[in-house]
């Protein structure tokens, strides 16, 4: 996901962009006016929108009126920013030959702001204008959320589940808009923007699966229209790179989902012995790949003791595969932990053993919970869920 997501970055070129003050080439000659309220005497700076950066490419100095200007000579479509600060900005789709006229007050950019002489600029901002005021709700929710943390009488539980339910219903107009802005603009520059629009580092408007159609269709128009773009190429890979990614994902679900029955192990324990997973069969079984060497399924292994003492002559059982690279360590593990007492194998492979491929296991700890006829009920319990799971099973 992280290279799906550098790779989105190209579509907001690294290109050269030299800016002139005579331009002789018509054509190719661009201009940035505008006039902004409390904006004089404040310095505005344009940059191109780079691959990991923003990268400079002039200044000037609102004048006691409140005009500006840029203008220059490019040879292709740009996607520039242009600043007054980090937090005050508009995001510009610059076409050869345009002549962008803005006005707006500086001090609320974004929201001010209005745009002519370049249709996708206006989209651009018009789509910018939004999250903006989505981002500002959200920063609001956490400002009254933590105003409220230490109140006397506050229940927690229902203070976090009220502003939960009021961030993902505020997220969720966000996407139902951008959903639509991309629906009625699909041919624009400025979809590839909204494709990838983030509330937060880690969370974007869109979901990468369950709205991957709108990829799909953005990818499918502008690569059309737009072959040569470098940023429209990057959105035809990262779109052929996501489905192959979800095709993945959905032959793991098929050989590893709810209630299918789980792909045989036949490993040896530690006296050399081959032990198949489907000898414990008539048993609930927790199928759990651990190592020595992992701290996060060592302390994990007090907690997974303390559920086998207390279901196991109920039938429970616990099936564990190490994925450690040497013998010693292995069993030092065993012993250390106390966990001899379930079936312990391992081909001392690490990662390259074949039940990881197998099992589609990218990380440890990791766990398949399977019924009596070894059929997958649930994965990845851990703690209190894995307890919550088993007390439902046997108590």
């Amino acid at each position: 996901m992280h290279n799906f997501i550098k790779k989105l970055n190209i579509t907001l070129l690294v290109l050269s962009f030299i800016f002139v003050f005579s331009c002789s080439d018509k054509e190719n000659h661009f201009l940035i006016t505008g006039n902004l309220d409390n904006a004089a005497g404040k310095m505005l700076r344009i940059y191109e929108m780079a691959t990991y950066d923003l990268v400079p490419a002039d200044s000037v100095i609102v004048d006691e009126n409140g005009d500006f200007a840029f203008e220059g000579k490019i040879d292709r479509i740009r996607f520039m920013s242009l600043r007054q600060s980090p937090a005050s900005y508009l995001v510009l789709i610059v076409f050869p030959g345009d002549e962008i006229r803005i006005t707006a007050d500086i001090e609320n950019f974004q929201e001010t702001a209005e745009i002519d002489g370049s249709e996708e600029s206006r989209l651009a901002a018009e789509l910018n204008k939004k999250m903006h005021k989505t981002i500002m709700q959200l920063d609001s929710l956490g400002n009254i959320y933590r105003s409220k943390l230490n109140l006397p009488g506050t229940d927690l539980e229902t203070l976090r589940e009220d502003t939960r339910e009021k961030f993902q219903a505020i997220a969720e107009r966000q996407r139902e808009f951008t959903i639509d802005f991309i629906s009625d603009n699909t041919g624009s520059l400025a979809s590839l923007m909204a494709l990838y629009q983030q509330i937060d580092p880690e969370t974007f408007v869109l979901g990468r699966e369950e709205d991957f159609e709108y990829y799909i269709l953005v990818d499918s128009v502008l690569f059309a229209r737009y072959p040569d773009l470098d940023y429209t190429i990057a959105l035809n890979e990262n779109v052929r790179e996501m489905t192959m990614t979800i095709e993945r994902k959905r032959e793991t679900e098929r050989m590893l989902g709810t209630g299918v029955i789980a792909p045989e192990i036949s490993l040896p324990d530690p006296d050399g012995e081959l032990i198949s997973l489907s000898s414990l069969r008539g048993n609930y079984v927790l199928l759990d790949f651990w190592a020595a060497w992992c701290g996060p399924c060592r302390e994990e292994n007090p907690f997974l003791a303390e559920m086998y003492n207390r279901y196991n002559r109920k039938g429970f059982e616990i099936y564990q595969v190490s994925l450690d690279r040497g013998r010693e360590n292995w069993l030092r593990g065993i012993e250390e932990d106390n966990i001899d007492r379930w079936t312990q194998v391992s081909d001392l492979q690490f990662m390259g053993s074949p039940v990881v491929r197998l099992y589609n296991i990218g990380s440890i700890p990791a766990n398949f919970l399977l019924d009596p006829d070894g059929r997958i009920i649930a994965r990845d319990l851990r703690g209190a869920e894995l307890e919550r799971a088993l007390a439902g099973i046997f108590d």
